[in-house]
């Protein structure tokens, strides 16, 4: 039988927010804008995120993720891996707009390593196996 991995859903308390991170930063297809809730596409995933006024924001701080050491809260967190090009577009958005990050740029791990904070300090480890993406 196949599977796979076919949504996630996210609440939020401030949805611009979510969606210009997104959409702008993160550079993914918004897919659905609809009253209260945003979608977007991810390979053949698909992120959903919500508002929900009563969501209380975490801390600022990163979550455990193997491969990095750094993070220190039990949440959930993820990885976005890119191709060259994306990841240097998405990493360039992030130095230009001042989203927390936990490196200065990214780091060779074996893989190009550069967590980040969404809006509601989701940790985000954004990645690319090319080497050589200068």
């Amino acid at each position: 039988m196949a599977k796979r991995w076919g949504f996630t859903y996210l609440f939020c308390n401030d949805l611009e927010k979510m969606k210009g991170f997104y959409s702008d930063i993160l550079h993914l297809d918004l897919i659905w804008d609809g009253e209260g809730s945003i979608s977007f596409k991810i390979g053949e995933h698909q992120l959903s995120i919500s508002y929900n006024e009563d969501v209380i924001q975490p801390s600022n701080k990163y979550s455990i993720q193997p491969g990095w050491e750094g993070g220190t809260e039990l949440r959930t967190g993820w990885s976005l891996e890119c191709d060259k090009e994306d990841f240097k577009d998405i990493v360039h958005s992030v130095l230009r707009n001042e989203i927390p990050k936990f490196y200065n740029g990214p780091k060779w791990k074996g893989y190009w390593s550069f967590p980040i904070l969404d809006p509601m300090n989701n940790t985000i480890e954004i990645t690319c196996t090319e080497k050589n993406i200068h």
